[in-house]
């Protein structure tokens, strides 16, 4: 990658998305536990960029019998422990060049719908630091990474998806969701 800059991109891996949370992904503490490990490794990124849902009041986002696919329980509620990064990356917060908070008052599946302290969105911090490719990790597979890394692709960046630091609300629908990922353009890689 000649005169490319790399940006990884943590995708909500937080304790409300893991074992134990509001809305727990199986395997989702492992996930977080093995990114903190891999960025402890020399992992060649530039920018390396957290997303956190950040739920204040998210209208129809929420629902007392959700759905499951459009609606659900209470998750990532602003201020509160579990919306938090996970604490496995408590070691490597020093690493992280850029945080993004998404769905205050709305759903809100891809990094690309949030921003940053200063109200700037993901796609403006990434051209101000002329990334070009982005790789994507978190949880869950099939909701917000796929969301993002489409959404990535959409704005021109080069886009892979590490499996292997991501897991799934709905394991059998893995198939799909890398067939999607493939079909926009979205590059797999440990799948």
């Amino acid at each position: 990658m000649h005169n490319s800059t790399k940006a990884l991109l943590i995708v909500d891996v937080q304790p409300t998305f893991c074992e134990g949370g509001s809305l727990p992904v199986q395997g989702g503490n492992e996930v977080a536990a093995d990114i903190a490990r891999f960025l402890k490794s020399d992992h060649g990124y530039q920018h390396v960029i957290t997303t956190q849902d950040w739920h204040i009041q998210p209208g129809q986002h929420f629902a007392s019998s959700p759905d499951y696919i459009n609606t659900w329980p209470e998750h990532g509620l602003a201020g509160s422990k579990e919306a938090e990064l996970h604490p496995e990356l408590e070691d490597v917060k020093h690493l992280i060049t850029h945080k993004v908070k998404k769905g205050m008052f709305n759903a809100a599946y891809s990094g690309f719908e949030g921003v940053d302290e200063q109200e700037i969105g993901l796609d403006q911090t990434l051209q101000r630091n002329h990334v070009t490719h982005i790789d994507v990790v978190g949880l869950a597979l099939d909701y917000c990474v796929k969301a993002t890394a489409i959404d990535s692709v959409g704005h021109g960046y080069s886009t892979r998806v590490l499996t292997q630091f991501s897991a799934a609300v709905a394991p059998e629908t893995i198939d799909s969701t890398i067939s999607e990922l493939k079909n926009a353009g979205v590059e797999t890689v440990g799948y």
